[in-house]
């Protein structure tokens, strides 16, 4: 990082230049209208792992059915993590939906005013923390995360892993010894300057604010930096899907409470290596009788952070009642983690259900089953 006594007037131009662009140039968005905590933290935990674009449907969407704390503590998982489908990562919203009763029970649903007791809460970490805290409440914390990161590595010219914890807490700190009065703006500075000019691939150099000051772009680095040591590669995994039908209605069950879509509904589905339907079929047997052998249906593939679903789909038809094993906890997940919640649904009731998208885009395939 550059020395802040060394290099007070290159500090000085980040500061100003960056924030005056930032007053003349930020994009018009929902949560920037306002500096309620209630919705600059809502914002903020969509953002994690969405890009801003994607995400303000769903933002609109979310307040519209949650307006306030009290709204969203007093409403079920169930209604939560359905207001949030699309999104993925639903961790998020069950953090969200915890978060929220804390809120109204500890702190008579004032979001609380500083960082310090702003990351107590579930799913708020350092860089949520700071950024609720710096821009409702413009205490001067940092708020970095990966666009700050690659801003401020290539404005010191930094060639610093910043997938290592070291690297972050180091631009944390140094952040925090230059933060302006305006901490908020600034922090939302350095994001939306990561997003729109100092972007990954192919930065705008040209039209950047800061460009006078940046290190890497005076060494003819920048598009070396920033370094991150490669990610660990994906995880394959073949699945078995079994998809049940009685009388027009799909058999629907609710994932385990940990673990990939914990809590959400799906069809039944196992890990298997064969792909021969036997797998599902076996499972399925545990919990209904006289199934019929399995109709090979389509294939689909889904891709989650660090692992990836290569899934074949499988048909089984009920002609007579479910049996009365069926109402047994019913063992589903690839986990092998036993639930009693299942239900049938008929097609035009499946938008009841919070299914996330690697289930809801395989009714697709069903119209010929």
């Amino acid at each position: 990082m550059l020395d802040t006594n060394k290099n007070q007037q290159l500090i000085e131009r980040l500061q100003i230049d960056l924030l005056k662009w930032f007053e003349k140039s930020k994009r018009d968005l929902p949560f920037r209208r306002t500096r309620d905590p209630y919705y600059i933290w809502i914002s903020e935990i969509m953002a994690q792992q969405t890009q801003i674009d994607t995400l303000i449907p769903y933002y609109n969407r979310f307040i519209q059915n949650f307006p306030t704390v009290f709204c969203l503590a007093q409403a079920s998982e169930d209604a939560v993590i359905k207001a949030w489908e699309g999104l993925g990562y639903y961790s998020r919203a069950r953090n969200l939906h915890q978060a929220a009763r804390i809120i109204v029970s500890e702190h008579q649903g004032s979001m609380p005013s500083s960082f310090a007791e702003l990351i107590k809460l579930p799913g708020i970490g350092p860089y949520t923390g700071g950024a609720i805290a710096s821009i409702a409440f413009n205490e001067k914390v940092s708020a970095v995360d990966g666009n700050v990161l690659r801003v401020i590595s290539r404005y010191c010219n930094s060639f610093d892993d910043i997938g290592d914890a070291k690297t972050k807490k180091s631009i944390t700190r140094w952040i925090e010894t230059i933060l302006p009065e305006a901490a908020g703006d600034f922090n939302e500075a350095l994001m939306e300057l990561g997003a729109m000019i100092c972007t990954p691939k192919n930065a705008k150099c040209p039209f950047c604010p800061i460009r006078s000051g940046c290190q890497s772009d005076a060494a003819g680095t920048t598009g070396l930096i920033p370094v991150k040591k490669k990610k660990t590669k994906q995880l394959t995994k073949k699945m078995e899907v079994g998809i049940i039908t009685q009388n027009g209605e799909l058999f629907f069950v609710r994932r385990p409470d940990s673990g990939l879509l914990s809590g959400m509904w799906s069809f039944p589905i196992t890990e298997t290596t064969v792909s021969s339907g036997q797998d599902i079929k076996i499972k399925l047997a545990e919990n209904f009788c006289e199934l019929s052998q399995p109709v090979f249906i389509g294939t689909s593939r889904h891709v989650f952070s660090h692992i990836i679903w290569d899934m074949s789909i499988y048909g089984f038809k009920l002609d007579n009642l479910v049996c009365e094993t069926a109402t047994t906890p019913y063992l589903v997940s690839d986990q092998d983690d036993s639930r009693s919640d299942c239900q049938f649904k008929a097609l035009s009731q499946v938008d009841d259900l919070a299914l996330p998208v690697a289930f809801s885009k395989l009714l697709g395939l069903l119209t010929d089953f």
